[in-house]
């Protein structure tokens, strides 16, 4: 069982809320002793800083069609388009997402075409996928792995998360597919994925491919990293959404995961109070004191901001400037916010 599991065990209130804030927050006049909504923002400086902006964790409909009134893949590329964003990674977890990404890119290359007869210019974002390691796939399925990079456009293979054993873990349900055997062992189809992965990266097109940890226990994404890094694989891993209670760092955790060579993703939907999060844990403090530890102690380098939006009520054009308003609020610099969300993101996907 992980430490995450026997943490959640002992605290009602999860990993991020603490006694003490939980003590804060339950003052009658805790707003006013503790408001602080940083400094303020000029629109126009946002919507800069947007431009060419890459999202390598987004969502969209008639993927994840489960959720009733997602914004669709379409709509999220063109918004993102007129942004000026640079790139789109889609996720979804049930299925691979890039041949839908192949036809949307096709979509609003030829949008682009219609718009400049008239004299109108749109530039298309890229638009990419993957696929996730779910059931659905058939798990650590190293054939479908093969499929999704046979495709194109294929940027990330995200290892399970609904079927995570993890997961399974923490909502009290037997079985659940793991990535180890014992406490520092990978299973065989996780080397088998490794080794493909670093075989489709050795390429003289410059594709690239990135491993996401998704919602495996963080001791699986330790024994992950540690392997790779033994083997020297060409391997870039991303440790999903690291404040989100699901999968959640302590600071000592994302320094030793940073120090074995992951990188670690902020996520806009994890970070920051959206429209239908009323039954999240946002632990608003500790992400963005987080981010600025990481940031003072170990720099940009490693760290990558995504939206994960895509939700009922989280449109990501809108999610992507709130994000960066709140970072420049909170006293996160410019260039540092230009590295996390476009410097590194294009370091891992090109």
């Amino acid at each position: 069982m992980s430490k995450a599991i026997e943490e959640w065990a002992k605290r009602p209130f999860g990993r991020v809320i603490t006694e003490e804030e939980l003590k804060k927050r339950s003052h009658p006049a805790w707003p006013y002793i503790y408001f602080n909504p940083g400094e303020p923002i000029e629109p126009e400086k946002v919507d800069e800083i947007l431009k060419g902006v890459i999202d390598v964790h987004i969502h969209g409909a008639p993927l994840g069609g489960w959720l009733p009134g997602r914004p669709t893949m379409v709509q999220t590329c063109i918004e993102a388009s007129e942004a000026g964003m640079k790139a789109l990674v889609f996720k979804d977890h049930n299925t691979m997402s890039n041949n839908c990404a192949i036809i949307i890119q096709d979509f609003l290359n030829r949008m682009a075409k219609e718009k400049a007869k008239t004299g109108i210019e749109f530039n298309p974002v890229e638009v990419y996928g993957g696929i996730v390691l779910n059931e659905t796939v058939g798990g650590m399925n190293l054939k479908a792995v093969k499929t999704c990079l046979g495709y194109g456009k294929c940027k990330e293979i995200w290892l399970p998360s609904l079927d995570a054993r993890h997961q399974k873990q923490a909502m009290g349900v037997e079985g659940g597919i793991a990535v180890t055997e014992g406490a520092d062992e990978l299973t065989k189809e996780m080397k088998d994925i490794l080794d493909v992965m670093a075989e489709y990266n050795n390429n003289k097109k410059g594709e690239r491919v990135v491993l996401s940890a998704c919602h495996v226990s963080n001791e699986e994404k330790a024994t992950i990293l540690r392997y790779i890094k033994n083997k020297g694989m060409d391997v870039k891993v991303l440790l999903d959404h690291v404040t989100q209670e699901m999968t959640i760092l302590n600071p000592d955790e994302a320094k030793e995961m940073l120090d074995l060579g992951g990188y670690l993703e902020f996520a806009e939907c994890s970070c920051i109070p959206w429209a239908g999060m009323q039954d999240w844990i946002i632990a608003f403090d500790y992400s963005f004191a987080l981010i600025k530890e990481l940031l003072k102690e170990k720099g940009p380098r490693q760290l990558v901001l995504i939206t994960d939006a895509g939700q009922p009520g989280n449109n990501p054009v809108p999610g992507w400037k709130m994000f960066i308003k709140t970072l420049l609020a909170q006293g996160v610099s410019e260039s540092d916010i230009n590295v996390m969300a476009k410097e590194v993101p294009a370091e891992l996907i090109y």
